[in-house]
């Protein structure tokens, strides 16, 4: 005999069965879809993360290389004994850097092409690259400050402080960079 109920519970059984089986095509290409839409803002989350990191350390570079170029400019301008050239991205002395008691060293910190200088005996060396700007600011034994190019004959007894002020731009953000050194006086 023929139960109906049978046939409708075979049915039942056998729709629940294909459930049981697997995903339509339908649902494995949404699933397809939908990881797809996942991984590629992830994707972009990590180029952008990555993007920012790289400006940043781009920005730190340079701000530190400007930073090196700054100490080693005050360092050695502590040590001058004379002044030749005191001008706006220009200064020049002479300075015993060995402390020999000799000032054979001829020193001259300018800026060409936008790099910072260091020339020393006709031997350059670039400290700096892609300046925005370079002023050397100087300050006599009174506080004032003293029009550049300092006279016709600058020296350290006119000139008791130099300020240094630099800048570069990275990514269109400026980085600044500002020092200063005394310098020794002869009296």
């Amino acid at each position: 005999m023929f139960d109906v109920r049978c046939g409708f519970r075979r049915g039942i059984e056998h729709r629940t069965s294909n459930i049981e089986h697997g995903l339509t095509v339908v649902e494995l290409m949404l699933v397809v879809v939908l990881l797809g839409l996942f991984f590629g803002a992830v994707y972009e989350v990590v180029i952008i993360g990555l993007r920012t990191a790289n400006a940043a350390d781009e920005r730190e570079a340079v701000r530190q290389q400007l930073a090196n170029a700054l100490d080693r400019i005050t360092r050695e301008a502590a040590l001058a004994s004379n002044v030749d050239v005191a001008a706006d991205q220009q200064f020049q002395f002479d300075a015993d850097l060995d402390g020999d008691g000799s000032t054979e060293n001829n020193i001259s910190y300018e800026v060409s092409s936008g790099d910072l200088q260091r020339v020393q005996s006709s031997v350059t060396v670039i400290l700096a690259r892609d300046l925005a700007s370079l002023d050397f600011d100087y300050t006599d034994s009174g506080g004032s400050t003293l029009s550049t190019p300092v006279g016709s004959q600058p020296t350290r007894d006119t000139i008791r402080l130099v300020q240094i002020a630099a800048s570069a731009t990275v990514d269109n953000e400026t980085i600044n960079v500002a020092g200063a050194v005394y310098l020794r006086n002869n009296n």
